[in-house]
């Protein structure tokens, strides 16, 4: 039954790194055994495990069934604009230090949703742009740009101008029209950026704090990991041997909150390997995509996904990100396909 609704052959060049780097993970675990404790699960990270299955599922059904894509990225928009609603009733929302936790999920994570879906809207309307579609659009991102400013990440809101430079970017129109919405963005971009500051003062104190100072909150963090990384370059720590270790590097008990270093630090040279691997495949996979489509969301998507996974602790066994990686994945590994069929014909 299985082999009939999902075929994994096309997928296993972007699965085999990922699942060699649980391996990678599990034999530096056993070498580092002081680290694992009593349960094995913890050695091979089980949660990234079960996820990456999760992602190459996702994909599979992506794959054999591609009109499901638009469902599933409306599906993800409604999801999010119920966060806004539930988060403006006050239902599961608190607020620490000025930023949101609702149901207790940390804001950086509440902010990148935010920004993830205010991107999907935003590229239907510079692909396609239009009076009409502007007057639409504009009115449906006010609640994914709430999220943002309710989050009071920096992360979020640097990834939402990031997004929009990409998206105009990689825009194929003439040079005339891609000026003017250019200067459009330019315009647009300057409009949310006062807004943001002026309705949030914690988000304004914050990047005042990183502006002046340079501190982005993980300067101390990364530091330590580079220095944990010289000093075990080519076997690392294992999965659960990196907060130890940063522990006894620094006296702080927390993940270096980027997911290279995280990775470097616990599988150490063959592992960053991999996973560098794994992530050009999927670059070389999209430029294919755009290159014969023109869509540049997918772009966008692994832009925004990659940035925010290099800031934020503990990014490698969070859903968010590898739902993503599944639909980048499923929604353009046809193009892999179609290019060896022309090949054929040549």
């Amino acid at each position: 039954m299985i082999s009939k609704n999902f075929n994994f052959v096309p997928l296993k060049r972007f699965v085999a790194p990922l699942l060699l780097l649980i391996v990678v993970g599990f034999v530096c675990s056993a070498i580092n055994s002081q680290y694992v404790g009593e349960e094995m699960k913890f050695a091979y990270n089980q949660r990234a495990l079960l996820l990456i299955t999760l992602m190459a599922f996702i994909a599979a059904h992506l794959q054999n069934k591609p009109k499901v894509l638009p469902i599933v990225l409306n599906a993800y928009l409604a999801s999010t604009l119920l966060l806004y609603l539930l988060a403006a009733m006050g239902y599961g929302a608190s607020f620490v230090h000025g930023r949101i936790y609702l149901f207790g999920e940390n804001p950086n994570v509440l902010g990148v949703k935010g920004v993830l879906a205010f991107l999907i809207i935003m590229s239907g309307l510079i692909n396609r742009f239009s009076v009409k579609r502007l007057i639409i659009t504009i009115p449906i991102c006010v609640p994914f740009i709430s999220l943002v400013v309710l989050s009071g990440s920096r992360g979020a809101f640097i990834s939402m101008f990031l997004g929009l430079g990409v998206l105009l970017f990689f825009r194929k129109t003439g040079v005339v029209n891609k000026w003017a919405i250019f200067i459009f963005g330019v315009f647009i971009s300057s409009l949310l950026l006062t807004y943001l500051l002026e309705t949030n003062p914690v988000m304004a104190e914050r990047m005042m704090e990183t502006v002046e100072t340079g501190d982005t909150g993980r300067n101390v963090l990364w530091s330590t990991a580079f220095n944990i990384i010289g000093d075990h370059t080519l076997v690392g720590a294992g999965f659960t041997g990196v907060k130890p270790m940063m522990y006894a590097y620094s006296g702080l008990y927390m993940n270096p909150h980027n997911i290279f270093l995280y990775i470097f630090i616990a599988c150490g040279l063959p592992g960053i390997v991999l996973f560098v691997m794994f992530l050009l495949r999927l670059v070389k996979l999209l430029l294919l995509h755009f290159k014969r489509y023109g869509d540049s969301l997918n772009l966008v998507i692994f832009v925004i996904v990659m940035f925010n996974m290099s800031k934020q602790g503990g990014s490698i066994v969070k859903i968010l990100f590898w739902f993503f990686f599944a639909i980048l994945i499923g929604s353009t590994i046809q193009i892999l396909s179609q290019k060896g069929q022309k090949r054929i014909a040549e």
